[in-house]
């Protein structure tokens, strides 16, 4: 691989990550300004970004949010948009400046990215699902019910791609073009947590960058 082919790679992964968040929750400039001025991103500074229901859906612990759920004080959907709006807030932030306004390059980040995969679309039909299923059953799938789980970007999950960093990996499965194996396998733990009722939302980089999830 010469080295254009690896930047022109990884350029395009960065601009897939960034489409993938929805326009109605990019931040302003001004936003991401006020962000590098910042000591402490977490709390109430992201919380200013966030809708008073989200607000209070991500000050929950796990335990709290499964019993919310099973109580149905909220919906699996609910809550898997609120967790995907603030996994968002914190990728614009933690990668700023943000390169998807006023046509600035997406590969232009001076900083990591908190997330290697967005996973907003598949989470929210796994909610969707979820709350299907319990208000035909009237029971919930299992023990993690509605959860939003973010993991570690070393887990396979279908149709996405696992890299741990390696641009070597974008688009394959773990370097092999086996096309029976890329985007098409789950790691144990994917299968297990989903059987749970879990809801995967995201893939995450460093644990440093996992301090701005709220992952209860």
């Amino acid at each position: 691989m010469q080295i254009q082919d690896w930047q022109a790679i990884a350029k395009a992964k960065v601009a897939n990550i960034y489409s993938s968040i929805p326009k109605e929750w990019i931040l302003s400039d001004d936003d991401l300004s006020r962000a590098k001025k910042e000591r402490t991103l977490t709390g109430s500074f992201i919380e200013q970004f966030l809708a008073a229901r989200d607000k209070q859906i991500v000050r929950h612990n796990s335990v709290e949010l499964v019993e919310k759920i099973k109580g149905r004080e909220f919906t699996a959907v609910a809550v898997t948009r609120a967790f995907c709006k603030t996994a968002a807030v914190a990728q614009q932030i933690v990668s700023h400046p943000f390169c998807l306004r006023n046509n600035r390059d997406p590969a232009d980040t001076t900083k990591n990215n908190c997330l290697h995969e967005i996973m907003f679309d598949f989470a929210l039909q796994t909610a969707k699902d979820l709350d299907h299923y319990y208000a035909v059953n009237g029971s919930v799938r299992g023990p993690l019910h509605g959860l939003p789980i973010s993991l570690k970007d070393q887990f396979h999950v279908k149709g996405y791609d696992t890299t741990m960093g390696y641009v070597g990996w974008i688009g394959t499965y773990e370097g092999s073009q086996d096309p029976t194996k890329v985007h098409q396998l789950n790691s144990q733990v994917v299968d297990e947590l989903l059987s749970l009722g879990a809801v995967l939302f995201c893939k995450v980089t460093r644990i440093k960058e996992i301090s701005l999830l709220p992952i209860g």
